[in-house]
Parts: C-alpha cells; structure tokens; sequence
C-alpha cells in the first residue's frame, strides 16, 4: 500500500487524514477501495515532502442568522462586479472567427503577453504532450497543437489573476489552484486513455471547475464564508453547505459564468455538472471532470474548499471504464505529468 520508508506516525496520520476524507462513503465498493488505497499512499507521501500543504483549516464560527435565497440569474445582472473575460482571449476569438485570419495571426495576439506565451510554451513541451523535439516559438505550437486547442490553454491560465487578494482564511488560491490544476491534467488523461473528448477541453474544464467558489467570495463573501463554516463545522459536502445558504451552489454559479462569457457548451456542461454524475455523463469533458475531481481529491491535491468524497455507486465508475485496475494504470502515468504541471503552476503563481 504504501513505502517502508514511511514512518509509523506518518502513516497513522495519513490514514487519519483519509478515514476523514471517505467519512461519507461505503469502501467496501472495489472501486472506492482501490481510490481509498492510493490516495493513502499519495498522502503519506506528500506528508513528508510536502507537510505546509495539510496545514490545518481556520474555524469559522457557524452564523447564527439566516441568510435569504439568492437567484443567481439575478445576480448576474446585479450591479455586483462579476469578473470579466481576459482581454487577450476576447481578441483571439475575435481572431479565430474571422475567416480571413491565420495560425500566424492567433500567433501575433498571444504573443503579445509574455505570461501567456511563457505558460502555453512550457505546457506544450511538457509531458502534457510529450511531444519528441522543442517547441520554442507560439507559431510553432498553434501549427502543432492547432489553433482551437492552443486558444482553449490560453483561457486556462487567462483566468488565474482574477481572484487575488480573497481572504486566505476562507479559500487558500494556492491550494485551489493546486487541485484545479490536478482536475484538468486528470481529466485531459482520462480522455487521452478512452479516447473520447478534446484532452485540452478537459484540462481547461478541470482547471475552470470550481471556479464559482472563488465568485463566490467575490459576489457574496458573507453567504461564502457561512457556506464555509457549516462545510468545515459540520463536515458537509461543500456545494449542498453552499445550497442550504444561498440556495445553488458554486458549480451553478461557475457554470453560469462561463455561459456569459460565451464560452463553448462543453466546458460550461463541465463546470456546471461536476457534482450532477448523472447530467454530466452526456458528454466526454462533463463526465471526465467528475471522475477527476473527485480522484484529485481522493489523492489529497490541493483544495477547492473541503475534501469529503461522495459515496458512489461501483457501478458508475466501472461502466465508463474507470475499473479498479483502470485506476491505478492511471495513477502510475500520473507522476510525471503532474510534476511538470505543478512546476508550470508554481512558476506562474510567484
């Protein structure tokens, strides 16, 4: 299960950690089993090479008045500063839907931010791609990965600066964007090993999927931080903690927000069913970013908010091909893609 090399107490903690994290589930499934057992063997790992990442949460008192419902429709269209999309996508939209445009001209608009170009290079010679030779210009990588794939990465990381200066106590960025990114990359392999969906929808949709919490906290920050509480309190599911205070939850409010911004109906579905597995079983990237977020939380990589595994049923993971010995052929080819992902990450969030 795990390495010899991990110490009683380690370990003891470990599965103190993980015993906590499935509170919710019956592991007696093969499925959550075999999810059980390596995400233990992840986080005594990560427990000695990275012990600041299970620091503990801060306690939120439980408020005692009621909040009313809010309909996020409205909220949309309140006076409330929603945030918008980057101005660099808007402009390779504008680029991409114009019939008289070239790759060399997608080239030329991302070019122009040396942030984006320095991400989308080392992505696409990482082992997200593990392509053969260096790729070391933009035009290069649009003629290889093709301009729809290399625009979708590029709103990936657009969105990342949106959400600076949220109180850390509520929503730790490094952990979320930690998890988000591990949601993306699993979801991108996943498609990779059924072939079925666009691996750079899938990572995109995973990076984007929890991003209606950090809205959240932007649009309603005292509904946000109850929803918090009664999550960390109460030990509840995060989104059904969101939906008893403001009545939906941050995939619904995600979901919507991508639906504003015009984004493509895969990536919205995606973000707007990552906890409906029924709903987001109709598409590739949906269905792939269920499975992911919650393998990336069962593997303990960063946060999103709370880390409570649903119960599943067995049948629902092995009917997609997700089979016991799926999961740890996926775990196995996981290392070095996450390792240059999290590099990636790190180099953009200094």
């Amino acid at each position: 299960m795990t390495d010899n090399i991990i110490p009683e107490e380690t370990l003891q903690t470990a599965i103190e950690l993980m015993d906590e994290r499935f509170a919710h589930t019956d592991r007696s499934k093969p499925v959550l089993s075999t999810l059980y057992e390596l995400g233990l063997a992840h986080v005594a790992k990560d427990l000695i090479s990275h012990p600041e990442l299970y620091k503990p949460q801060t306690d939120l008192p439980i408020p005692n008045k009621k909040f009313e419902k809010v309909d996020p429709v409205t909220l949309m269209h309140t006076d409330i500063k929603l945030p918008s999309l980057p101005q660099v996508f808007i402009e390779m939209r504008q680029v991409i839907n114009n019939p008289a445009s070239s790759a060399s001209d997608v080239a030329d608009v991302i070019s122009q931010d040396t942030a984006l170009s320095a991400f989308l290079l080392r992505m696409v010679n990482s082992a997200f791609y593990s392509f053969p030779s260096q790729i070391d210009t933009i035009s290069r990588a649009v003629a290889v990965i093709g301009t729809k794939q290399l625009s979708t990465l590029a709103l990936g990381t657009s969105v990342m600066d949106m959400f600076k200066g949220l109180p850390t106590d509520i929503i730790d960025l490094e952990l979320f964007w930690r998890h988000s990114f591990a949601c993306g990359i699993i979801a991108s392999q996943l498609a990779k090993m059924f072939k079925q969906g666009s691996p750079e929808k899938c990572f995109v949709a995973g990076l984007l999927h929890d991003i209606g919490r950090p809205v959240l906290m932007m649009t309603l920050p005292d509904h946000a931080v109850a929803a918090t509480a009664i999550s960390r309190q109460k030990k509840a599911l995060m989104f059904k903690a969101e939906r008893v205070v403001t009545g939906f939850d941050h995939a619904e409010l995600g979901g919507m927000l991508l639906r504003k911004w015009n984004l493509p109906f895969s990536l919205v579905t995606a973000v707007l069913y990552h906890h409906s597995p029924t709903k987001a079983a109709k598409t590739p990237e949906s269905m792939y970013v269920y499975f992911a977020n919650i393998i990336a939380k069962t593997l303990g990589i960063g946060g999103g908010g709370d880390f409570f595994i649903r119960d599943i049923k067995n049948e629902r993971w092995e009917n997609h091909g997700l089979t016991p010995e799926k999961l740890r052929e996926l775990d196995k080819s996981l290392a070095p893609v996450l390792e240059d992902a999290f590099s990636i990450l790190t180099s953009m969030t200094k």
